[in-house]
C-alpha cells in the first residue's frame, strides 16, 4: 500500500481519515518488521541488510495511532480523557432518554396513542410514533410525519431538555474526535521525511527481491 500521498497531505496540515491513519500504522509496522527480519539474516543477505539497515523505526507513532483507533478505524473511548468522559455522559443521557420514552409508551395513555411501541430518531432527536388523530393528546415537538400521513413523530416536552443535553454532548464528541484526528495527522506529517525514506527503502528491497525471484 502506497501511503506517500497521505503522508505528504498530513505534512501540509491536512487531517487524515481514520482508515488512512490505520493504513499508515500498518505500513509502518510492516516496514519495521521487514527491517527486523533482515537484521536476523544480515550475514546471509548482506546486500539486502545494507538497504534495510537505513529504515527508521517509528514505534511511538505506531503505538499512538493504535491507542486512539481500532483496526476498523473507529475512535476508541480511551483515545483521550475528554472523549472517555463525553462518551460516558452520552451513554448515561441516552439511557435516561430511553427510560422516559419507554415509560410513556408503556403507560395506559401510551397504549392508546402510540402507533408502534418503538423509540426512533429524527434529525438527532429521540421521538415516538403517535397516531395522527392523537397528536394533541401529548405535548411535544413534531419532528416528522410518515409518508402515509397516519403517524407523527413527536418529541415529548418531558424529554426535550435531555434531548438538548444529548445534542450538546454529540457536538462535543464530534469536536474531540476531530481534534484527535488532527493531532494524529500532525504527528504523521512531522515524520514525513522518515516515512518517505522508509517507503523508498522498502520499494528498493521489493525490487531487489522481485529481481531475485525472476532470476531464479
Amino acid at each position: 500500500l502506497d501511503i506517500h500521498d497521505a503522508v505528504k497531505m498530513a505534512a501540509h496540515s491536512k487531517t487524515l481519515e481514520p482508515h488512512t491513519l490505520i493504513e499508515i500504522q500498518q505500513t509502518l509496522a510492516s516496514v519495521r518488521e521487514l527491517r527486523t527480519h533482515l537484521s536476523k539474516l544480515s550475514k546471509e543477505l548482506p546486500l539486502l541488510w545494507n538497504i534495510a539497515e537505513g529504515i527508521v523505526g517509528l514505534p511511538q507513532l505506531e503505538k499512538h495511532i493504535g491507542s486512539c483507533l481500532m483496526p476498523t478505524g473507529e475512535i476508541l473511548d480511551s483515545a483521550s480523557p475528554t472523549l472517555t468522559e463525553v462518551r460516558q455522559q452520552l451513554r448515561k443521557v441516552r439511557e435516561q432518554l430511553s427510560s422516559r420514552l419507554e415509560a410513556i409508551i408503556r403507560s395506559p395513555r401510551g397504549h392508546r396513542i402510540i402507533q408502534e411501541p418503538i423509540i426512533t430518531e429524527r434529525e438527532g432527536r429521540y421521538v415516538i410514533p403517535v397516531k395522527i388523530e392523537c397528536r394533541k393528546d401529548i405535548r411535544g415537538i413534531v419532528h416528522d410525519i410518515s409518508n402515509t400521513g397516519a403517524t407523527v413523530f413527536i418529541e415529548p416536552w418531558t424529554t426535550v431538555e435531555l434531548g438538548n443535553e444529548l445534542r450538546e454532548l454529540v457536538t462535543e464528541e464530534r469536536h474531540e474526535v476531530e481534534r484527535i484526528l488532527r493531532d494524529l495527522s500532525a504527528e504523521v506529517g512531522a515524520y514525513e521525511t522518515e516515512i518517505s525514506h522508509n517507503l523508498e527503502l522498502a520499494a528498493e528491497l521489493d525490487l531487489a527481491l522481485a529481481k531475485a525471484r525472476y532470476a531464479r
